[in-house]
């Protein structure tokens, strides 16, 4: 019972404390972490059909019809608008109210809209442009610009993470060459900056 307390060396002390903390750090931050991986919010947009534009051989004035899926994972959207365009001109745009953050309905669902327009006229050099993407690769690449909003009241309840239900914009790529044609994941950007009250639900 007498034997004199153990003394350590500072390196001995900084190897105690690390074999410690580490540890312990990472047991804090698993949680975190997991949290995180398991609500990734990710977007893609799928071409089903499309009529009413010929692109290997594009008419003066055409209006198109573009069957779209609207694809979200761990989050929803109460409405959306969605511009298709080629080359920076829009061959067609509609807006869609799935009202999915409302309803509370399960996240991960798919919301189908037509993006049509009626008499968009096509200049000489983007028929040409087009034309010539068709012969040199038998398709055609779109882009989709879709921004998708959710409204107060029921949609902030689901917002714990805060970022999940922020409105959204994003550009999506599509393939037009008679087959269905799904986007790879759309980069998005919030509309809004990040603000903590979007942890807390308010009635």
């Amino acid at each position: 019972g007498n034997a004199p307390a153990a003394k350590f060396s500072d390196k001995e002390r900084l190897c105690l404390l690390l074999i410690f903390s580490v540890p312990l750090v990472a047991l804090m931050l698993f949680p975190m972490y997991y949290m995180e991986q398991a609500n990734v919010v990710s977007f893609s947009v799928g071409l089903a059909g499309y009529e009413g534009i010929d692109p290997a051989r594009p008419g003066r004035v055409v209006s198109p019809a573009f069957n779209l899926t609207l694809r979200m994972n761990k989050t929803c959207a109460d409405r959306a608008e969605v511009v298709l365009t080629y080359s920076g001109v829009a061959l067609g745009w509609a807006r869609v109210e799935p009202r999915g953050c409302v309803s509370r309905e399960p996240w991960g669902r798919g919301v189908e809209v037509v993006a049509r327009a009626d008499g968009v006229g096509l200049s000489g050099p983007l028929r040409e442009r087009m034309a010539s993407e068709w012969r040199r690769s038998g398709r055609v690449e779109l882009d989709v610009d879709v921004a998708v909003y959710w409204e107060t009241g029921e949609g902030r309840r689901w917002g714990y993470l805060g970022g999940n239900t922020r409105d959204k914009v994003m550009r999506c790529k599509v393939a037009a060459d008679g087959r269905p044609s799904e986007s790879p994941p759309c980069p998005w950007y919030s509309l809004r900056p990040y603000s903590y009250d979007r942890f807390s639900a308010k009635s």
